[in-house]
């Protein structure tokens, strides 16, 4: 990316396909913004779920969403958990983030029929439809953080905005784009304004106004080359806007064959005893990466002889 005069932007080498995630404050900390690369990562989840197109969009819009919103995690274990429940043909998605960019994420039903706003515009709103959208933060503490509304659109962005205000107080504006076309997945990315104390009518006034004024879609802004930094840039227009932070984002799964080890011995000896009576043993599927986890008849009667001998 190259320097774009008093803008603030700095060159960037060897980002350009790479998905990020920068951080910056505008308007001497009165906004805080956040603008997403997260094609690759997209992609990534369309190659495991196999998803159609509508829900291709659908879940990557919450992938990087629940990325954008994830950004304020710190701590080494810090974990954010998405859930979307509700009555449209996707039956929901669920995206877990961690502090370290990585999210891994999936919806429940992936193939659904194409629903459009207008030739060209996926209707994501119709396949998601009505019901509620969760979002719980463990940081480490005695309890996690949890925060429920209801979906106001299904359309992804509107809603995870709704729930910043209402279960964060915190005005935020979100854009977020997922661009297929008759070869897969384009681009997809996102920004997020928030107004920090401080902002007053004036402010709100101005971004409302970039907001909702015509501002170019993300993905159209994705198409033309620009980077996260640059779209940041075009949308505040403040000269003396400061990029405090970089991270690079990822689709990746935690599953191990010894945490679904661990999974099976949570079931206690009566129910292992009764999935062992199976000569085939036990197909285990990670819904986040479908990957497929297989015990012998054998090794789950060593589990159940393990639990025994611990109890």
């Amino acid at each position: 990316m190259t320097d774009t005069g008093n803008t603030g932007v700095k060159e960037t080498t060897g980002q350009d396909e790479q998905d990020y995630i920068v951080c910056a404050a505008a308007f001497e900390g009165k906004v805080r913004a956040l603008a997403i690369r997260s094609t690759n990562l997209c992609r990534e989840s369309l190659a495991i779920h196999k998803t159609s197109p509508v829900a291709t969009a659908a879940l990557g819009r919450f992938l990087t969403g629940s990325l954008l919103l994830a950004d304020t995690l710190k701590g080494e274990d810090d974990t954010q958990t998405t859930n979307i429940r509700c009555d449209g043909p996707i039956h929901g998605m669920t995206a877990v983030c961690d502090s370290k960019g990585n999210v891994r994420g999936y919806c429940n039903v992936p193939v659904v029929e194409n629903t459009f706003h207008y030739p060209g515009k996926m209707d994501v709103g119709a396949a998601v439809g009505n019901g509620m959208l969760t979002v719980i933060r463990d940081l480490g503490l005695k309890e996690p953080y949890v925060g429920s509304v209801e979906l106001i659109s299904g359309e992804i962005a509107e809603d995870l905005t709704y729930y910043l205000a209402v279960s964060e107080q915190t005005p935020s504006i979100l854009s977020l784009g997922v661009l297929l076309d008759s070869r897969g997945l384009k681009h997809a990315g996102g920004f997020l304004v928030q107004l920090m104390p401080g902002a007053g009518e004036e402010m709100i006034d101005y971004l409302e106004k970039r907001a909702y004024g015509g501002f170019p879609d993300v993905t159209f802004l994705l198409e033309e080359g620009m980077s996260p930094e640059q779209i940041l840039d075009l949308f505040l227009g403040d000269p003396e806007i400061q990029y405090l932070s970089t991270k690079n984002v990822r689709f990746q799964c935690n599953c191990s064959r010894d945490r679904m080890e661990r999974n099976l011995m949570t079931l206690g000896v009566s129910d292992l005893q009764d999935l062992g009576n199976d000569d085939n043993g036990i197909r285990l599927e990670c819904h986040f990466c479908d990957k497929i986890y297989s015990f012998s008849k054998e090794e789950v009667l060593s589990l159940i002889s393990e639990i025994s001998k611990k109890s």
